[in-house]
Parts: C-alpha cells; structure tokens; sequence
C-alpha cells in the first residue's frame, strides 16, 4: 500500500517555516522517516500507548499509526484507528500543511478490503474516497496530485481484481493524466503497474516500471527517502518478469527480494515472493527447496490471518492466498504423503471456524474466567504478531505460551476451538468408527482429490475434475425440479466423484467433506449400478475434517421448541402442511413446546431456544448468495420488527441443542469463497452450539417433508440421526421417487 508518507518527506525542506516550532516539526519528520524507511513496528511503538493512554494524536499521526497496522497486516487494529481519523476529521481536523486528510479513512478501508481479498467493498470504500476528493476541498489540497494516484490506484486495482475492464481502464486513465513531476513518478507508474497486472496486461506492467519517470530527480531525493519503493517496485517487476516466462531473471529477483531484511515488514509481499520462487524451484527439479518456501508462506498467511476481526474479511484474506495450500497439496500428494497433504487441505479450508471463534470479544456459555483468559490469550497474540522482532520478543512469546496454557487450565474446551495448532491425520482418524469412511474432496489449482480416511487407512485419489462445475449446476437443477429427467446427470456425477474411490470406502456411515462446487450435491441421489448412495450409506456432511475433534457428543433430547407456519401477513405465503408438520413432530418429540402461526417469533427463538435440546422449524427460509450472513429464516413480525432470524442472529446465540431442523428452503445452501469457507445456516448454528443440523438444498416441497420429517422424527427414538435420515429419505423415495421430494436434505455435524 502507498501512504501519505511518500509526499511528506519530499517538502520536508519547508516544514520549520510552517510548523508551530522545531520540536514539532522534528516529530513529522522523524514520523514521516519512519513511514518511508518501513519501520512500522516503530511507529506502532512510538503511537499505540499514546492512543491507550485516551491522549490526543494529531491527525497525522493517526494516519501514520493506522498506516502502519496496515502494512504489518494487523486488521483489527488498524480499522479501529481508522475509526479514531475519522472522528477526528469529522470534528474539523481535516487538513495538514496544506493537504485536505477526509478522503485517507475511505482510502485506507479501500487498500485493507484489497488486501482483505474484498475488492467490492474496496471498490465502495476508494469510491466514497475519491467523491470526497474530487469535492472542492479536496481540489483545492495541495497534494490533489498524489491522492489522485492513491485514490484512483485503488479504485481501478479494485475493479481489475473484480473484472471490471471497462472501470479499471478508467481509472488508467486518470492516473496516466496526472503529470510525473517531482516526487510523483514512482507512485504514478508503479500505480499504473500494479492495474495492468491485475488485469495481467504483463508487458504493459513492465513497460510502465521501466519508464525513466519512475525514478526522481537528484534535487528532489535529497529530501524524498524512496526506501518504501524497494520492495513493491522490485517485486511487480520480478513479477511480470516471471508470468512472461524470464523465469532466469525472475529467480535473481525473488532471491535478491528475500535477502532483503524489510521483506518480513511486508506480509502481503513476503508470501507471494515465496509462492513463486517455490514455483521456479519445481520448474527446475528442486521439490525439497520448493516444499520449504511454500510451508514458509503459509505460515505467514496463517500469522496475519489471525488479525482480521471479522469472518467475511478473513474469509477473503486467504481467499486469494490459496494458491499456497494448493500447490503444497498437490507437491506432497505427488511426493506419496497423502496423509501431511490431507493435513495441508485441512489446514487451509478447515481452520474458519476455529478463527471465527477465535476472533470473538465474547464467547456465549463460558464462564468469566474463561473470558479472562481468553482476552489474555488475544492481547499475547496481538504483542506478538505487532512486534515479532523487537526487543523483548522472547518475553512477550513466553507470555503468549502461558496464555495459552491458563486458557487450558480454565476452560479445555474452548481451548481447543480457538487455539488454531494445525490438526494431525491421526487425530482425525481417531475420531472415526470402525465401520465409517471420511470423504473429503480437496481442489488444488486445476486438480481434484479425493481423501479417503479410515481409523486405519488414508489414501488420495487423483480425480478428473473437467467440467466438474457446469455438471454440479445441470445435475443440481435437475434434481431440485420434479418434471425434470435427472438420471443422466446422476449417473455423470457418481462415475466422476464417487466410482474413482468407491472400492475404498468401508462400512455403512460415510461422511463427505465438500469442496467448492461439491457443497450443492445431493450425495444421496448418485446413483451407480442401478443404486442410490442412500441405499447403502448413512450420509453425512461437514464443512470440514477437522470439526471432528470440536462436535460435542449427542445428549439425549429431553425438551424440544418446534415452530411452524409463521404469519407473514401475506395468504400466499401459508405453509399448511408445514402447520401439520409441527403439529405431528410436536406430538413425536418430548416435552414439546409448539409455537404456530403469530406466536412463531424470532424473538421467541432469541429469548428461549438456549434452554431447549431440539429445536425445528417449519418455514420459509431465503438463501442470499450475495450476503449470506443475511440469508433469514421467515419468522412471525413482533412490535415491529420483520421477523427474520438470519444467519448473523445465529451467530449470537449460545445453544446447548443436540439438533436442530431447519424444515425451510434452501436452508443447507452456504456463500462459497475462494478459500472455500462456506457461510450459511449450518455453520452459523455450529457456532451457536449445537450438536447437528438437518437442512435442504433447494427449495423442498411441502407435503413431502412433512411425510419426511415424521418419518424422521419416529425413527429417531431408536436409531442414530443419519440412520433416521437415511430410513425417512428411502421411505419418501416409495412414493415420491423424483431426488426433488428426499434428496435435498442434508445431516451436518453429529450423526449419532
């Protein structure tokens, strides 16, 4: 990211004539030193106890401070200060040796959603930016120049990354007109730079790094510190060298970026260098060097990952970062260790939601001392991953390692959950029975896999993964639409995911860990041979093989809370047989408490369903794509309110429950990101607590899933969930044979 810094120091010549004194003037220039120099730890140091101690920063600083977390990848502390600037610009301190500060807290939102792997938000943020500048105040800003680069540099970064061709050669433009005069040069085309490759225009990227403007003049360097460009400059060039195929040149540039000792500074460089030089080293043979640099990277990917604050931004993080896991992956796979590469695929798509629990300020059913020692354990990761290499680093590890251990001691369980220690094959073994198969389809680039795991077995299977994507949507909208012919699209799937490993897979209970556009499969509706998977397997999905060790034991059910046919206010919109539905379940299930049509509340659910061991809803539900943390369940309007109780209410509620059935559409669909987190309902409910969920894949009809649901609910008294699952499915699939009326129902969690 470029800061303000750049500009700064370039007139610091001028600064004693228009400063208060020399003692301030000598902190701007010692600040703006520190920023050019990339010594932002040092900043860190200088600023955050000023800011702890409730004192007043100028603006500038606290531009520099929220800078600074930026470029060390602390997240969660650099939008807080971010928040702090623009409190303060808002109450008028906007502006500084002439330059106009109100566009720097959009711009900085902008370049941390980049990093963040947001680019829509980033797109919303340098836009929001570039209206403030664009404003008279900010034409009138003697640095109109520079911001103009650093606004639109964003914004058209944004738009490449999101496809926008069209946008992002708009913002070219706008940064290609701003003339390369004294110390503009370096950011103009390295911004110009950083577009084109983004659009992977790489001879454009080069051309614009070796324009003789980049550099600046003799006079102005005597004031202008261009330290901060020796290291994104050098590795966009490296960069472009290598995806043209200088891959030569490529290797001197990386090797030369790694031996410089600012490279730890810049996370968001430091694992991409790694990335391809690993890349170089399998091109030319050197697999053992290539595994070391790509270990490397993740472990850097993981350390600032455990600084984003919010689940959708660190979902995004390792989105982009992938490519790291997944070239990993397949170098151990071809190196014969499926069991460290099924550990590989673990560690990138099964640690969101541990982080997800990590991150929380609060963490519902625990006790006070637990919160203690869990804020104790965020304060040590935060000193640790702010200052990694400063004086008293041994100290501060020391502490992060007590920390953990009184997280321990104090709460074992939530220990586990969000201490993120990668989890070993074995562990995972350990937790399956003897007569179940783990299942978990891992993509890694252009391949696909498949980890077959046993208490006694691991094995990868290569699967051939062409056209994967576009047979999931045909197969999936032919078996969620009862007049459509789904044989053909049935019979495709199971000979390309399921007959490659179907020799493999032992005993009754199998468990399918999907992966990208495997989420929205109906496992059991693949057919081979003339038979159904749900004929010869209790199925059960889970987002990822490690949640494993986390799943609570099943308890035994002494209360449930069923809800159905909500009223919505809209006749359209009733759900009869959802109604009987209730009805019947309520009169199956214990100590049932029923609540129907206007008493069927979201804040009944809020206020109650943490006392109850069952909870079932019979409604309409909405899956939103888009937002997924707003997909809803449609509930009863109280005083007012909507009645949604969406994925985001989920993820406040403490639950002790040892199911909980979503009898609603659409309600196991989950927003896939590129990292392959998945965010829906059944992950939402997991943080909640509880112990399984039973959710639908499209939209159900509503006759058949009450016939399926009290079959269900009457086979649950003597058999497992994914046993009764299995049982109301086939019973269901006798009358009903269409996929559409018993396939799309999904067990997530425990199966017992």
């Amino acid at each position: 990211m470029v800061r303000l810094q750049a500009i700064l120091n370039g007139i610091l010549v001028l600064l004693f004539s228009v400063m208060g004194g020399p003692a301030e003037a000598q902190g701007v220039m010692k600040l703006s030193s520190l920023m050019q120099k990339q010594e932002h730890h040092e900043v860190i140091r200088l600023l955050q106890p000023q800011v702890d101690r409730k004192e007043k920063l100028p603006s500038f600083s606290l531009f520099c401070l929220a800078s600074s977390y930026g470029e060390v990848r602390d997240y969660r502390a650099e939008f807080a200060t971010v928040d702090l600037l623009e409190k303060q610009v808002a109450q008028g301190e906007d502006h500084f040796f002439g330059g106009y500060l109100a566009p720097y807290p959009m711009l900085l939102r902008s370049q941390a959603y980049l990093d963040l792997g947001e680019p829509d938000q980033a797109v919303r943020a340098a836009a929001a930016a570039w209206a403030i500048l664009d404003s008279p105040p900010g034409r009138a800003s003697s640095f109109h120049a520079m911001d103009t680069i650093l606004v639109q540099g964003s914004l058209g970064l944004a738009h490449a990354l999101l496809g926008h061709i069209h946008e992002a050669d708009g913002c070219l433009a706008a940064v290609e007109a701003v003339p390369a005069t004294g110390v503009l040069g370096p950011h103009k085309y390295t911004a110009i730079a950083k577009i084109q490759m983004a659009l992977k225009r790489y001879p454009k990227a080069l051309e614009a790094l070796r324009n003789p403007d980049i550099k600046v003049n003799a006079l102005v360097r005597m004031f202008y510190n261009q330290t901060f460009q020796d290291l994104p400059k050098p590795y966009i060039y490296t960069k472009c060298l290598f995806e043209t195929g200088s891959l030569k040149e490529a290797r001197a540039g990386f090797d030369e970026l790694l031996r410089n000792p600012r490279i730890e500074d810049l996370g968001g460089i430091h694992w991409a260098v790694l990335l391809d030089r690993a890349r170089i080293a399998q091109a030319e043979g050197e697999a053992s060097r290539a595994e070391g640099w790509l270990k490397e990277a993740a472990e850097i990917v993981e350390r600032q990952r455990a600084s984003i604050g919010t689940e959708a931004g660190r979902i995004g993080f390792v989105g982009d970062k992938q490519a790291v896991y997944q070239d990993l992956i397949q170098l151990l796979v071809a190196s014969n260790r499926p069991a460290e590469a099924f550990e590989w695929a673990e560690r990138a798509k099964g640690r969101a939601l541990v982080d997800l629990l990590a991150s929380q300020k609060r963490l519902a059913g625990h006790g006070q001392g637990s919160e203690a020692a869990l804020a104790g354990l965020g304060e040590a990761e935060e000193r640790l991953t702010v200052v990694p290499d400063q004086p008293g680093a041994t100290g501060t590890r020391g502490i992060f390692v007590k920390a953990r251990a009184d997280l321990a001691v104090r709460d074992p369980e939530l220990a586990s959950l969000v201490m993120v220690s990668p989890v070993r094959a074995s562990a995972i073994q350990a937790r399956l029975r003897p007569e179940e198969t783990l299942l978990e389809y891992v993509q890694a680039g252009k391949a696909w896999y498949a980890f077959v795991v046993t208490r006694e077995d691991l094995r990868a299977v290569a699967l051939d993964g062409a056209g994967l994507e576009e047979r999931v949507a045909k197969a999936r909208a032919a078996f969620a639409n009862p007049s459509a012919a789904w044989e053909d699209g049935s019979a495709a799937l199971f000979r390309q995911i399921y007959a490659p490993v179907a020799g493999l897979v032992r005993g009754r209970a199998l468990t399918i860990v999907p992966q990208g556009p495997l989420h929205y499969v109906p496992f059991a509706a693949l057919a081979g041979s003339g038979r159904f998977l749900v004929e010869d397997h209790d199925l059960r999905v889970l987002p990822s093989a490690s949640v494993l060790t986390l799943l609570k034991p099943g308890k035994a059910v002494s209360n449930s809370l069923i809800l159905g046919n909500p009223a919505l206010g809209d006749a359209s919109l009733d759900l009869a047989f959802a109604q009987e539905e209730a009805k019947a379940v309520s009169r199956i299930l214990p100590e049932s408490t029923l609540l129907l049509r206007e008493a069927a509340t979201a804040e009944a659910v809020k206020a109650s369903a943490p006392h109850f061991d069952l909870l079932h809803f019979a409604a309409h539900g909405l899956f939103d794509p888009d937002h997924p943390l707003d997909s809803a369940i449609f509930l009863s309007g109280k005083d007012g309110s909507d009645g949604r109780l969406s994925v985001a209410d989920l993820y406040s509620l403490s639950l002790d429950a040892d199911l909980v059935t979503l009898s609603a559409c659409e309600s196991a669909l989950s927003s896939i990101s590129k990292g392959d987190d998945v965010v829906g309902f059944t992950r939402g409910l997991l943080f909640a607590g509880s112990r399984s969920i039973l959710s639908s894949l499209w939209k159900v009809d509503d006759e058949a899933t009450r016939d399926l649901m009290v079959r269900f609910y009457t086979g649950l008294s003597g058999l497992g969930k994914a046993e009764a699952l299995r049982q109301a499915q086939l019973s269901v699939r006798a009358g009903r044979p269409h996929p559409y009326y018993w396939a799309g129902w999904l067990l997530t969690g425990n199966d017992r």
